[in-house]
């Protein structure tokens, strides 16, 4: 089942990604379909172990496809709709006793990386949207620590899964945030981007299994 998952997300991610120039909002559709898998595999673990987190989870992810549609159409309704996933997997986390205090030194590490990346590019951010933007940082890095510390106290295959899916998220989104707000474009960011954030997406999904 995880292998079939994955079969079929990386199909449709290639076919928006060779689709979206020329296809218009049409390609969305493949975007979304791409989310949807890792959001049937928790659905699916969701509904065998009836835990309060993999429900969390689930709705996290759900956002998450949301999210891809509404960031083509309107990047702050996307943005907002990321940060809902991202409290989601937090109050799932949280709920579950998997904090740890090394959790503080990883948020430290991934919020300093993403602000050293960004920071010379954050006086082109319109000043409304400079206090929403360090909000979801901080959200989105609260998220993936929770998730590497918990990685690191668990150890095993499904720690090392979840860790690794929330600093390619980390990652994912500083590539994100750095291409918008210096407007350097390229095939080969959108590539490296979509890479690391289906790749963030289908680990999340696949961390309670």
């Amino acid at each position: 089942m995880l292998g079939t998952a994955a079969v079929f997300m990386t199909i449709f991610g290639l076919v928006y990604f060779f689709w979206k120039e020329s296809g218009g909002r049409k390609a969305l559709i493949f975007k979304a379909l791409a989310t949807l898998m890792p959001v049937l595999l928790a659905l699916y673990y969701a509904v065998t172990s009836q835990t309060l987190q993999a429900w969390w989870t689930f709705a996290g992810i759900v956002c998450y496809m949301a999210a891809d549609v509404l960031l083509e159409i309107w990047f702050l309704a996307g943005a907002a709709s990321f940060g809902m996933g991202h409290i989601c997997l937090i109050v799932g986390i949280l709920q579950a006793g998997r904090n740890s205090w090394t959790a503080i030194i990883w948020f430290a590490a991934l919020y300093g990386l993403m602000f050293f990346v960004l920071r010379p590019h954050l006086d082109k951010l319109e000043g409304r949207l400079l206090v929403p933007g360090f909000v979801y940082a901080a959200l989105l890095c609260i998220m993936a620590a929770l998730m590497a510390a918990w990685g690191m106290r668990a150890g095993g295959v499904p720690g090392i899964i979840g860790g690794a899916g929330g600093i390619c998220f980390v990652i994912s989104d500083t590539i994100l945030g750095w291409r918008h707000l210096s407007q350097k474009k390229s095939r080969g960011h959108s590539a490296v981007l979509l890479i690391l954030y289906y790749l963030a997406v289908y680990l999340l999904g696949v961390s309670l299994h």
